[in-house]
């Protein structure tokens, strides 16, 4: 049976940063450590790791501005930094084998990484990718929930970000703590968290390189659900090919979220 364990790690400012650790193994070689989207999804993400079918422990971050710092980070990049200590944090742990996945948005954060550092981890996994939110890949209505069973809830301030970062590149930054999206919140009981700018920005590359995986194409997938709601499944397998060469894999009869304990995923990464 899983276990959940609310702990804790220090991160580079010396801040304590929380994560979620599923263990159901007691001799796991391999630790999993999911990237979460603009929500965490905590329900979904324990249902993964409860249909994972690997030797592995299974670690989920909490994003700062989460749980702490409701909404907001320090700096523009912040993330980066809280995801390499992360996970230098997890390998000294003394797994033989580190696997990076990112769900949603988390896949962009993944991106960053790799960009910075791609031997970081040993295994990269996206699904459900959320790149970047100008790709021509997603549904315009995606957070109007067409079905019943859909749990994407979410809005983001398009025009407000596009004025913010025109500021930026213009290297004014004293808005960057303004909110630029609204999303559920799981940790507090006020219901709803406001995201600033620079949290939302951090979790994209502002552009994406057609080399990014350059020597490390055997150690990616992706995947995607032919139901997703937010992503257009044959436009992003047309896209990822034409951009990288690398092949998306559709997960039949489900969507964003459920993607991740659909038993055809898990057959697929075993």
């Amino acid at each position: 049976m899983i276990q959940t364990m609310w702990s804790k790690f220090t991160a580079r400012d010396f801040s304590t940063q929380q994560y979620v650790n599923f263990t159901h193994r007691s001799s796991a070689d391999e630790a999993i450590i999911i990237v979460h989207g603009i929500t965490a999804e905590l329900d979904h993400q324990r249902e993964f790791a409860s249909s994972c079918t690997r030797n592995a422990d299974v670690f989920l971050p909490i994003l700062r501005g989460y749980v702490q710092n409701r909404g907001d980070i320090g700096y523009i990049g912040q993330f980066d930094d809280d995801l390499f200590d992360f996970i230098h944090f997890i390998e000294a742990k003394g797994y033989e084998k580190i696997t990076l996945i990112g769900h949603s948005m988390g896949c962009a954060n993944i991106l960053r990484l790799i960009r910075k550092n791609p031997l970081l981890a040993d295994e990269y996994i996206f699904v459900a990718p959320f790149f970047h939110p100008r790709l021509p890949v997603y549904h315009e209505d995606a957070t109007e929930q067409p079905e019943p069973r859909t749990d994407v809830d979410y809005t983001v301030y398009d025009k407000k970000v596009f004025f913010l970062m025109i500021l930026h590149k213009m290297n004014i930054h004293r808005f960057n703590q303004h909110t630029v999206a609204e999303i559920p919140d799981e940790f507090h009981h006020s219901g709803r968290l406001h995201l600033s700018f620079r949290l939302l920005v951090s979790r994209f590359l502002e552009h994406i390189p057609s080399t990014i995986f350059e020597g490390i194409e055997n150690r990616i997938s992706i995947y995607v659900g032919e139901k997703d709601e937010i992503i257009q499944h044959e436009q992003l397998r047309d896209w990822v090919k034409e951009k990288w060469g690398h092949e998306v894999q559709f997960i039949k009869g489900t969507d964003h979220n459920h993607i991740l304990h659909h038993p055809d995923l898990h057959e697929a990464i075993s």
